[in-house]
C-alpha cells in the first residue's frame, strides 16, 4: 500500500498543479514537483484514502476516464511511473504487507514458524520436509512477488560485497542480490516479521535455487532474534550428540567428516551449515534445509557434543590448545548469522561465549589421512570417558 508523506500539499498556481513542501520538508530543502492531471488525481486518491494498492489506482483511473480493460497495461505503466518518481523523491511511501490473498504453504524450521505466499513452484523442494501447518501467528511471513518493485529507494548501506548489498531504510531493510539475475530486490520489515522478494516468474532450477539461498538470509535474521545462531560447519552424529567440524574454505571439513562416515559409520547431519540454540540447559543443533552443495541435511535436532576448529598440517595430526578468549572469537567468526549492526554482533558474541562455556571447543591441526579421524575420535572418546567417570 502507498500513502502520502506528511509535509506536502497539492496547490494549483494558474493552470499548473504543484506539490509544495512545507514545515520540516522545507527545512530539509525538499523541492516542489509539477503534477499533470492524472498525477494530481492519483495524489488526491492517496491523500484521502490514506493507503492504496497500484491495481486499485489503475481501476479508478479506468473508471474516471471510462476506459475498458484493454487500456489497463498503459494505465498500469503510468501508475507505476508516478509511484516510482514520488517514492524516489520521498513524497510517498509504500507499506510492507502481504499482497496475496491466500498463503501457498507454511513450514516450521527449528521451531521458527513461516507462512509462505506466492507461486508454490518457486519455493525449493528442499523445503518440503519442513512443511507443516500451525494455527498461531507466524514468526515470519515470506512472499514472492513476480514483478519488479513499484519504487526503488535505497538509503544507508549497511553491508556490500559481491553477493549482496543491504540498505537500511526508515521502516525496512532492502537487499539486492547482484549475482542472482532472477531477483529484482527484497524488502524486509525491520523486525523481520514480513519479507517480500520481487522475482521473475519462471520456475527454472536456477531461479528456485537462487530464491532458496536468498530466503536463508531472512530466515537467519528472524532465527537470531529468537536466539538461534548459524555456524558454517559440517556435522556428524556420534554417541547421540552432534559434533561440528568448522574451518575456512579448503580446510577439509567435508573430507574429515567423510573419513568419520567411512571409518566409523557415523551418520551425517549437515554438510555445510548448522543452527544452534540453548534449550533445556544445553546447546541444541537443529535440522535446517540449507547445506551448501552437499545435499546433506536432517530435520531432527540433537544435543551438541562439541565444536572442532580445523586447520591443516601436511605431516601430523595434533590438538592445539587455545586460550578461552580465542575459542570464543573463533566460534563467532565461523557464524554466518547477521552482523549488519552492532547489536547483532553482540548477540553473536554472547552466544559464542555460551557455546564455549557449555561444550569443548577444540583446535585440531590435521592431515587429510584416515589417521586424522582416528586421532580426533580418540580425543573425543577420552573426554567422554573422563566425563562419565
Amino acid at each position: 500500500m502507498f500513502r502520502c508523506q506528511p509535509g506536502y500539499t497539492l496547490r494549483k498556481i494558474k493552470d499548473t498543479c504543484y506539490l509544495l513542501p512545507y514545515g520540516q520538508q522545507i527545512a530539509d530543502q525538499k523541492k516542489s514537483f509539477i503534477l499533470n492531471e492524472t498525477s494530481s488525481f492519483l495524489w488526491n486518491i492517496l491523500q484521502h484514502n490514506e493507503e492504496a494498492e497500484p491495481e486499485e489506482l489503475v481501476k479508478l483511473l479506468a473508471r474516471v476516464y471510462q476506459l475498458d480493460e484493454s487500456f489497463f497495461p498503459e494505465l498500469r505503466s503510468d501508475v507505476m511511473d508516478f509511484l516510482t518518481q514520488l517514492t524516489g523523491l520521498g513524497m510517498i511511501t509504500e507499506d510492507l504487507h502481504p499482497i496475496s490473498k491466500e498463503p501457498s504453504g507454511s513450514m516450521v524450521i527449528a521451531g521458527i514458524t513461516m507462512k509462505l505466499y506466492g507461486p508454490r513452484e518457486l519455493f525449493s523442494t528442499c523445503f518440503e520436509p519442513f512443511y507443516k501447518k500451525f494455527s498461531a501467528e507466524p514468526d515470519q511471513i515470506l512472499e514472492l512477488i513476480t514483478a519488479p518493485p513499484a519504487s526503488r529507494c535505497y538509503e544507508q548501506v549497511l553491508l556490500q560485497n559481491s553477493e549482496m548489498t543491504i540498505f537500511e531504510n526508515s521502516d525496512r531493510y532492502v537487499v539486492l542480490f547482484p549475482q542472482m539475475q532472477n531477483i529484482y530486490e527484497a524488502h524486509m520489515l525491520k523486525d523481520g516479521s514480513y519479507v517480500r522478494i520481487h522475482c521473475h516468474a519462471q520456475a527454472t532450477e536456477l531461479n528456485t535455487d537462487n530464491l532458496f539461498h536468498a530466503i536463508r538470509l531472512f530466515f537467519l535474521f528472524i532465527a537470531q532474534k529468537n536466539g538461534l545462531f548459524a555456524i558454517h560447519s559440517a556435522s556428524i552424529l556420534y554417541h547421540d550428540k552432534a559434533w561440528l567440524f568448522s574451518g575456512h574454505s579448503g580446510m577439509g571439513k567435508s573430507t574429515h567428516t567423510a573419513l568419520w562416515h567411512e571409518l566409523f559409520g557415523t551418520p551425517y547431519l549437515n554438510g555445510d551449515l548448522n543452527l544452534l540454540g540453548f534449550e533445556d540447559g544445553h546447546i541444541t543443533v537443529y535440522g535446517i534445509p540449507w547445506c551448501g552443495t552437499s545435499e546433506i541435511f536432517t530435520t531432527e535436532q540433537y544435543e551438541l557434543g562439541g565444536i572442532v576448529l580445523l586447520g591443516q598440517d601436511s605431516q601430523t595430526d595434533r590438538l592445539e590448545k587455545l586460550p578461552p578468549s580465542e575459542k570464543i572469537l573463533r566460534v563467532m567468526q565461523r557464524m554466518i548469522s547477521p552482523a549488519w549492526k552492532e547489536i547483532q554482533l553482540t548477540r553473536n558474541l554472547s552466544f559464542a561465549e555460551k557455546i564455549a562455556d557449555c561444550v569443548p571447543v577444540l583446535h585440531f591441526l590435521c592431515t587429510k589421512n584416515p589417521s586424522a579421524a582416528h586421532t580426533m575420535k580418540n580425543a573425543i572418546d577420552l573426554r567422554r570417558n573422563c566425563n562419565e567417570r
